[in-house]
């Protein structure tokens, strides 16, 4: 629109797209956008759109920003934080408890803290009601961030002045000052504790009473006695405010606290209620009166049903001598918390809220900080399987400098200072490799809103909020190529990640790794209802006809850089950038196939817009066109024996690898699940019965899978310049006996058996510390 605005004659005018026109303000920066997050990494991911466009941007907080607090506070945004609390866990029953997590556990703890650490941490806020279930809690979860360590100072200003800076009326609004708006609100004590009750709320100087002040003043101290001869004389005490009032009842020198005591402000009607044994009876007494200046006359009832009458008279005017903020700490829930008997309030007198360590992740197993790398580190006298040229090594040494290989051989030298490991009896393997994954990713894998979608990019999805990691770091997993899912023809680009366990999304990647995007054949992209492809020839045509749009589209830029871009420019389209890249060989086609026929016809495709197909992901009935796919030069992942589970993956066989491998295809083994990816050892060991040898089989899952998704530059083999990712295992790796017993990623150690033995009682002890301040009610 911009180059038609400057120069139109014989242009085509640009079409008119309004909802465009209104975004563009945004994008340039003149108005605010504000963006809802539902979760700390979320907050990051705003962020990269930010570093893209000139965005103002503001962000509604997800609650659990304190989880990533490092990172977070380096952003300077304004962030608009919720007061929307976990509810209590329901722990009722000890077998319930079993089936909340320690990550639900953690957040129910610490989110109340999440305003306090923010403010520590020199991030600014406003407070917002929006997520609460009942805008009534909002005052009360106020009251618990206070309570939980944010200063009455800040938690004013982010209701006041910062807001107010916000939206650009400080002018007029957030400070009492001549001149600004008369919005008030008036309460009978400090509004950040329990005690305190709002009265009246002020807007542009219109009175709004919220709860009416009572017409009299209960508090202070009384002689009280019954008339006509009744039981009962002594000294009531009544302190608190007039909406919760608390107090005593002395008795023959005996002080008693008050079961309850209530003022109905209008009636100008107290109610107290007692112990009866401050008067030698069983049971509760009940007073109630008229409160009438310095007196109050009333009538009661004792447990034993006697009816009287009695009078008051001050003998003490009441003063304050501060407040104490009291109340539970349960979640937004009425009634019972699932704390048990006795509700959340029933806890041990004294009892003291746990103090929980700052991990990444916040839930079982998770990191205070990234492992160290040692300078130096040389692991000895260990079976070396390399799967590199020098094969595997009996009683040799791995050197390790910086989080690179060095050397691998006999008899090395520990340099000085150096880390040593003793890998006697034991074996050494480079990190495996699981070449098709999923777990890891937030919100879901497939983006259904388009058949086409490879602008979309796996990667701007990954969380390390994924216990599966730390599991398959537990079978030696050190990298994976996590995919989109299989919904789409032309699905989204994915991502290769290394299981950095507990470093933030964007460090989990892998630096410098090849462009790679999912394509899909066969049921799954066709079966999705009211989308266009419905058949197999329709998946084929949709993605010839993709093909095609991006060769035209890739024509229509030449065109007006031949013409030294003068005149209006083709629109920008993200779509048909990244298929072009597809067919220039910038992004690698992996394609989920299960039968030979689509196999060949995406071969033939790719062959006709000359571009090779990477891989074929599953391949069930690869086997059958093994030698057209060598040809083409494509690689094969499969499964060792997971089949039948569907019509067109039926027509399979064990010997699938085997067959593939003879034919000359690369090959590697997948798991495409989270579970079979923490023993893919095992995967490689289920080979062995096909007659594939040993160095072979592990290859399925370390060089050869390394090979087929290019990144055999890094990891893959055990050699000089590599990196050092590797596996001590504690005897043969294709053994199912066999455990990992440490697994390294970068020569830093992600995973120790001996330090996973006392993670596992420090998690029971904290879900333990955890639920019983639940049940005191802390």
């Amino acid at each position: 629109h911009a180059a038609y605005e400057r120069n139109p004659r014989g242009a085509q005018r640009p079409e008119a797209n309004a909802a465009l026109a209104a975004l563009g303000v945004a994008v340039r920066g003149r108005q605010p956008v504000v963006i809802d997050t539902r979760s700390e990494e979320e907050f990051l991911r705003v962020m990269r759109f930010a570093d893209e466009f000139p965005l103002s941007v503001w962000i509604r907080g997800s609650g659990s920003e304190y989880r990533l607090l490092d990172a977070i506070r380096t952003h300077k945004v304004p962030l608009i934080l919720p007061l929307a609390y976990p509810d209590t866990p329901n722990i009722k029953r000890p077998e319930e408890a079993l089936n909340v997590s320690l990550a639900n556990l953690r957040h129910w703890h610490l989110a109340p803290e999440n305003p306090a650490r923010l403010a520590a941490a020199g991030v600014e806020f406003a407070l917002t009601s929006d997520g609460l279930a009942r805008r009534r809690d909002f005052v009360p979860n106020l009251r618990r961030a206070v309570q939980r360590g944010l200063s009455p100072e800040v938690a004013l200003a982010a209701l006041t002045t910062t807001p107010a800076r916000y939206l650009g009326i400080s002018r007029t609004h957030g400070t009492l000052e001549p001149g600004k708006a008369a919005n008030l609100v008036v309460a009978d004590g400090d509004l950040f504790v329990d005690s305190a009750t709002i009265h009246d709320v002020w807007v542009d100087g219109r009175r709004f009473e919220i709860n009416r002040q009572p017409g009299v003043e209960p508090r202070g101290r009384w002689t009280v006695a019954a008339t006509g001869g009744a039981q009962l004389q002594g000294e009531l005490f009544l302190a608190g405010t007039p909406s919760r009032l608390s107090g005593t009842i002395t008795v023959d020198g005996q002080e008693v606290r008050l079961g309850s005591a209530s003022l109905a402000g209008e009636a100008r009607r107290l109610t107290v209620a007692f112990p009866g044994a401050a008067i030698g009876h069983d049971g509760a007494v009940r007073l109630s009166a008229t409160v009438s200046g310095n007196e109050l006359h009333g009538w009661g009832e004792l447990p034993d049903g006697t009816r009287i009458n009695w009078r008051g008279d001050r003998i003490g005017e009441f003063a304050p001598v501060g407040t104490n903020a009291s109340g539970g700490d349960g979640g937004n829930g009425d009634g019972d918390n699932g704390a048990g008997a006795g509700g959340a309030g029933a806890g041990t007198a004294g009892a003291v809220r746990p103090s929980l360590a700052d991990v990444r992740p916040g839930m079982d197993f998770g990191r205070q900080s990234i492992p160290a790398q040692p300078e130096q580190l040389l692991v000895r006298n260990a079976t070396i399987w390399t799967m590199g040229p020098e094969g595997t090594l009996d009683n040799a040494d791995l050197l390790v400098r910086r989080g690179r290989i060095v050397r691998v051989g006999r008899n090395l030298q520990a340099p000085a200072g150096a880390t040593v490991i003793d890998g006697s009896g034991k074996h050494v393997t480079p990190g495996l490799i699981d070449a098709h994954l999923h777990s890891g990713v937030g919100g879901g894998v497939n983006e259904t809103g388009s058949a086409i979608v490879p602008e979309v990019r796996t990667g701007d999805g990954l969380t390390l909020d994924n216990i599966w990691m730390y599991r398959q770091l537990a079978g030696g997993l050190t990298s994976a190529h996590v995919m989109h899912g299989s919904a789409n023809p032309i699905g989204g680009q994915n991502a290769f990640v290394k299981l950095r366990w507990g470093a933030l999304p964007d460090d989990l990647a892998l630096e410098g790794a090849p462009r790679t995007v999912k394509f899909a054949l066969g049921e799954n992209p066709k079966r999705r209802s009211g989308r266009y492809p419905d058949t197999r020839m329709g998946t084929e045509q949709i993605i010839r006809d993709h093909f095609s749009a991006a060769r035209e589209y890739e024509q229509s830029w030449r065109a007006w850089e031949r013409g030294n871009k003068r005149g209006v420019p083709p629109r920008r389209d993200l779509r048909l950038e990244a298929v072009a890249e597809i067919l220039n060989g910038e992004i690698a086609v992996h394609s989920h196939a299960y039968r030979q026929d689509e196999m060949l016809m995406l071969l033939r495709l790719a062959e006709e817009f000359d571009f090779r197909v990477r891989a074929f992901h599953h391949g069930v009935e690869a086997y059958k066109v093994a030698p057209e796919i060598a040809r083409h030069g494509a690689a094969a992942v499969v499964w060792s024996d997971w089949s039948s589970f569907k019509i067109e993956a039926y027509d399979a066989t064990v010997y699938n690898a085997r067959i593939l491998k003879d034919a000359g295809v690369l090959t590697s083994l997948h798991s495409d699940n989270s579970q079979i990816a923490s023993r893919m050892n095992w995967e490689a060991a289920k080979m062995l019965r096909t007659g594939i040898g040993e160095q072979d089989a592990l290859a399925l899952v370390t060089i050869n899978t390394a090979r087929v998704l290019g990144i055999d530059n890094r990891v893959g083999s055990l050699e000089p310049g590599k990196d050092a990712d590797f596996v001590i295992w504690s005897g043969h790796p294709l053994s199912t006996s066999t455990s990992a017993a440490q697994t390294w990623i970068d020569g830093r150690r992600y995973f120790d058996i001996e330090e996973d033995r006392v993670l596992r009682a420090e998690t029971e002890r904290e879900r333990a510390r955890i639920i019983q301040s639940i049940l005191n009610g802390r």
